[in-house]
C-alpha cells in the first residue's frame, strides 16, 4: 500500500510539473482567479488523495480553499448545489 501511494504521488507530482511547464511557457497558469473547493469523507485515505489534488491544483494557479470533511450524501447535495468543486475520490 505504502509503494502504491508513493507511486500515486510521484506520477501527479510528474504530470503537475509538465502541465506547469506548460502553462508557464505561455506565461500564465489556467488556474489564475479560479476559487476551488475540495471535500472528503472521515476515511483517511480520502484526506490523502484530497491533498495530493489541493497541491497539484495551487501549482497550476488555482486558489484553493481549505479541505471540508463532510459524509458522502452532504458532499453530492453540496457539489450538485455548486458549494463544493470536486471529491477526488470521484
Amino acid at each position: 500500500m505504502k509503494s502504491m501511494k508513493k507511486s500515486l504521488l510521484t506520477a501527479l507530482s510528474l504530470s503537475t510539473t509538465v502541465v506547469s511547464s506548460a502553462a508557464l511557457a505561455h506565461g500564465h497558469l489556467p488556474g489564475e482567479g479560479i476559487k476551488v473547493q475540495g471535500v472528503h469523507s472521515p476515511i483517511a485515505e480520502e484526506k490523502f488523495q484530497t491533498v495530493v489534488i489541493n497541491k497539484a491544483l495551487q501549482k497550476l494557479g488555482y486558489d484553493v480553499q481549505p479541505i471540508k470533511e463532510v459524509d458522502y450524501s452532504a458532499a453530492y447535495t453540496a457539489i450538485a448545489n455548486g458549494d463544493i468543486t470536486y471529491m477526488a475520490v470521484n
